[in-house]
């Protein structure tokens, strides 16, 4: 199940987004459930960028028995928001490993590790930076040579 934004009107500053925590992980949260590369990368921004790269990821974190199952996922858990501007914000997360797949509402506890991502506001609504996403492709021990892959192709 993919977890829908917490609020459903329009986000305009960070500061006045009592709910961000929950927003963003439900922006995080489709790269670990969904089933292709482009429902991956929703709540991705520049995730169009990113499509080859996450597939690669993909096959490899599956190669290693890193995807789960047809019944277990692993979900972000987003701890704390700390803005930095009116529509940018830093994260600190942790990950949530085998929990049922069907979860009906997100996991509050991870498995203690300790990762910090950004996020912006685009439209309206939350997106995790691409940069996020190679950080933690690239923290993968299935995946270390694609964090740089990654950032390149976003173009850095």
């Amino acid at each position: 199940m993919l977890f829908r934004s917490a609020k459903t009107t329009k986000i305009t500053s960070c500061k006045a987004d009592k709910k961000s925590a929950a927003n963003i992980q439900a922006a995080f949260t489709p790269f670990f459930l969904g089933a292709s590369s482009a429902d991956k990368l929703a709540g991705i921004e520049n995730g169009d960028k990113l499509v080859a790269v996450i597939d690669k990821s993909t096959a490899a974190a599956n190669a290693s028995g890193q995807g789960g199952s047809s019944t277990t996922a692993t979900y972000p858990v987003v701890l704390k928001v700390t803005c930095d501007g009116k529509t940018a914000a830093t994260f600190d997360y942790d990950l949530a490993l085998n929990q049922p797949r069907d979860l009906a509402t997100p996991p509050t506890k991870g498995a203690g590790l300790a990762f910090v991502g950004d996020a912006k506001i685009v439209k309206g609504k939350w997106k995790v930076t691409g940069e996020t996403l190679c950080d933690l492709v690239g923290a993968n021990p299935a995946t270390p040579t694609l964090g740089a892959e990654c950032l390149t192709a976003l173009g850095g």
